[in-house]
């Protein structure tokens, strides 16, 4: 399966390597963002990350956490946060990831393509590249956000990340997601494992 807007997304990004004079460390940052994206977004990985609900959390962290940080540190994303309070992106990447690991939104996205392909996958890479343009907003910015902003959002959305992994593996006994398969091979097999182990990759 493709995820066509992301795979769109992922060769605008190399197409504008060939456009803009950008320094070589900005280059290799864009270039780092942009292949992560196609790479998620074509077989195999795209079809390895929906056999496994493991598999499918590396597949979050890569569209909502790596790909956005290298993109917003290539210099080419606009500056998104500028015109709000630094504190709604950080809310927003939060909140976003918290209901779609809800296990009613979480198993009606895995149980719908369309659902998850233009709505779910798109929205955790833009509100990434939203709260990664509060964490690395330059300095230089006519408006410069302080610094508390850039690193209480990291710590705050750590602990969000650890408190939801904590509450995927000890703080509950039962497995939440009912639409994913288990990882072959898995030392504690089942629904539950699967979700243990999906919980370590997320902290």
């Amino acid at each position: 399966m493709i995820e066509y807007p992301l795979l769109v997304l992922g060769l605008w990004g190399l197409w504008r390597l060939n456009l803009r004079r950008i320094s070589a460390t900005n280059k290799l940052w864009l270039t780092a963002g942009s292949a992560l994206l196609v790479l998620s977004s074509i077989p195999p990985f795209s079809t390895w990350s929906a056999s496994s609900l493991p598999n499918h959390m590396i597949s979050h962290i890569i569209l909502m956490f790596l790909a956005p940080l290298c993109l917003v540190a290539s210099g080419e994303v606009p500056p998104l946060a500028m015109r709000v309070h630094p504190l709604v992106p950080i809310v927003v990447v939060n909140v976003t990831m918290v209901v779609f690991h809800l296990p009613s939104v979480f198993d009606a996205s895995m149980g719908s393509a369309p659902l998850r392909m233009l709505i779910v996958e798109p929205l955790f890479f833009f509100t990434g590249v939203w709260f990664f343009s509060v964490v690395l907003a330059p300095r230089s910015q006519q408006r410069p956000i302080q610094m508390r902003w850039q690193l209480g959002g990291v710590v705050f959305t750590t602990l969000v990340m650890f408190v939801l992994a904590m509450s995927m593996s000890i703080f509950t006994k039962t497995a939440w997601y009912h639409s994913m398969a288990s990882m072959p091979g898995m030392e504690m097999p089942g629904d539950f494992g699967s979700q243990q182990l999906a919980a370590a990759i997320l902290w």
